[in-house]
């Protein structure tokens, strides 16, 4: 298939809505991590670990339930939810490795932590219909 073929109009309404729901769980992740590792002063791995989780929650509902509506059809939701925890399982180890590393490597944590949510996001538009909801 071409690359055309593949961006269609469908295909760019569903890219807006991840980076909606994207964007807004980035934002309650963001702001969770700089509560709990701020005022809070929970260590970085665990306010990066937590405030992922937290995150995550979120984004299978809506990426369930709007994002990937046509995907998700079908697909037995218990199951869904099995790959998608997997799934998070990953991106939650590669963001609280990620974000101390690079945090040591010299880089502010509110900003190391964007640099991990994007790859973990790239990875995931492409693992949620492909197979996260599956049916």
């Amino acid at each position: 298939m071409s690359g055309a073929g593949w961006l269609t109009r469908e295909r760019i309404a569903e890219m807006a809505r991840f980076c909606a729901v994207g964007f807004g769980v980035f934002v309650l992740d963001e702001g969770c991590l700089i509560l709990l590792h701020g005022p809070l002063r929970v260590s970085l791995g665990v306010a990066t670990a937590v405030a992922y989780a937290i995150a995550s929650l979120l984004n299978f509902v809506l990426s369930r339930q709007w994002v990937f509506e046509q995907a998700s059809q079908g697909a037995a939701p218990r199951a869904a939810l099995v790959r998608y925890a997997v799934l998070v399982g990953i991106g939650l180890l590669f963001t609280a490795l990620a974000v101390p590393v690079l945090s040591a490597a010299g880089l502010d944590y509110r900003i190391a932590k964007p640099v991990a949510s994007i790859l973990v996001g790239i990875g995931s538009y492409f693992a949620f219909p492909l197979w996260v909801f599956k049916k």
